[in-house]
């Protein structure tokens, strides 16, 4: 059985049970020193934790006791000085008269002297207040303009997403543009704003609801025929991407977001895009070279032929999404929740999958040219079910400047990795694909 700890014994406690033997001892005439009633207060502890409680639980009700205590001889202090400081001007009006009455030409000039002094200490102290009611307006400026600008930020909101619920497409593209100022001129308002964006995004642009019950063929059908994206949807992508992510928990100043190479980049990580069709959505940060996707929720969402060119997809859910064809040329998808994900054609060449879960994921001709697997969870038969995957790095890689691209840190150690798959002839796939049309 292990030792239970015992509590830690207060000083101020410690002190007051020592101090109780000390008087003890000598009421008996018993010899020691302060070091035996010490010792003997703790040994009492020990075997007494209930009295460490006791003291421990009073504790906060004695220190706000002695704090109000200290309050009340400060403000006692205070009171003191302020009404000496009062009566001090009174007390000089009454000695002015006897001042003047003497005829010594000292008292006189002095009585005058003090006068000027008063006249002038009137005069601050006016000036003081003024100053001090100044202060109290411009406090009380600055509230209601607050109260306002609030207010109009607030009519602003309401009218926008009134807007959003037009018919019309122009005017939809206004409301979602006027969100996107309201959020930049109120940051702390800013994610509910991204929430209203990605909750239009999902009810505008929805994947059917029977989808999941119809056959894979059937299924891919339906979503190839699936419009593509919207211009408002793209437009509330767009606003999504350019918030500065430090004010979804409401900072300063919205700016847009860059990473350290000052490239512009769309940011919509950990938004909830789940469902929504994105159906050859353009998110290669709107022509500003990358998206921010980390974190985000996917799951089940159409990226059919979507554009993720170097897209930031790491730890993004990705569960049962489709990404039919869509381009993820060097998008990096470190521990991406790919489970069950439709990669059927993908442009994978150079996208970093290091951890990516791609548990009965679809990877029938998607391009693996330079893609690497390290630490992927997949089988063989994914994997040889893909185009150029012997092509793939399944080690671990580092990034070569001179032909800018990822390379394999070990290339024997990988070759291996390559030719233990070419014998497993178990994951040959029984259809394989012609990539050379590819």
């Amino acid at each position: 059985m292990v030792p239970r700890k015992s509590p830690r014994i207060p000083l101020e406690l410690h002190q007051i049970k020592a101090h109780e033997f000390y008087q003890k001892r000598l009421a008996s005439g018993k010899e020691g020193n302060e070091i035996d009633d010490w010792q003997q207060a703790k040994e009492y502890f020990s075997q007494h934790p209930r009295a460490i409680l006791a003291w421990n639980l009073k504790m906060p009700y004695r220190r706000g006791k002695r704090l109000i205590k200290r309050l009340l001889l400060s403000l006692q202090s205070l009171v003191r000085v302020a009404w000496k400081l009062l009566i001090f001007p009174f007390w000089l009006f009454q000695q002015i008269p006897g001042l003047f009455a003497r005829e010594d030409k000292d008292s006189r000039t002095f009585a005058i002297d003090v006068v000027k002094t008063i006249i002038s200490a009137l005069g601050l102290i006016a000036t003081l207040f003024a100053g001090i009611g100044l202060f109290v307006n411009y406090l009380n400026s600055q509230a209601e303009r607050q109260l306002i600008q609030e207010r109009l930020i607030t009519e602003r909101f309401s009218k926008a997403v009134e807007q959003i619920g037009n018919n019309k497409e122009e005017v939809v593209i206004g409301g979602i543009y006027s969100l996107e100022r309201i959020a930049k001129d109120s940051p702390k308002d800013q994610w509910t704003i991204m929430e209203v964006l990605t909750s239009y995004i999902r009810k505008n642009s929805p994947i059917p609801s029977n989808i999941e019950q119809l056959k894979p063929e059937e299924r891919q059908k339906v979503l190839e025929k699936l419009p593509s994206v919207s211009i408002p949807v793209q437009a509330a992508l767009t606003v999504i991407g350019r918030r500065k992510v430090e004010n979804d928990q409401a900072g300063d100043n919205l700016a847009e977001t860059t990473d350290s190479n000052k490239i512009k980049i769309l940011d919509l990580s950990r938004t909830n895009l789940r469902g929504a069709n994105l159906n050859r959505a353009n998110l290669d940060g709107a022509n500003l070279n990358r998206a921010n996707l980390d974190g985000a929720n996917l799951n089940g969402a159409n990226l059919n032929r979507a554009n993720l060119y170097r897209a930031n997809l790491n730890e993004a859910y990705l569960y049962r999404a489709y990404l039919n064809e869509a381009i993820l040329w060097g998008a990096k998808l470190n521990g991406a929740y790919l489970n069950e994900a439709n990669l059927n054609g993908a442009e994978l060449n150079g996208a970093y999958l290091n951890g990516a879960d791609l548990n009965r994921a679809n990877l029938y001709g998607a391009i693996l040219w330079g893609a690497i697997l390290w630490g992927a969870e997949v089988d063989p038969k994914q994997i040889k079910s893909a185009c150029f995957w012997e092509r793939a790095i399944y080690t671990e890689a580092n990034w070569d400047e001179d032909k800018q691209l990822w390379v394999a840190a070990d290339r024997e150690a990988n070759q291996r990795e390559i030719e233990k798959l070419k014998r497993d002839k178990n994951s040959d796939p029984r259809n394989p694909i012609d990539c050379n049309t590819k």
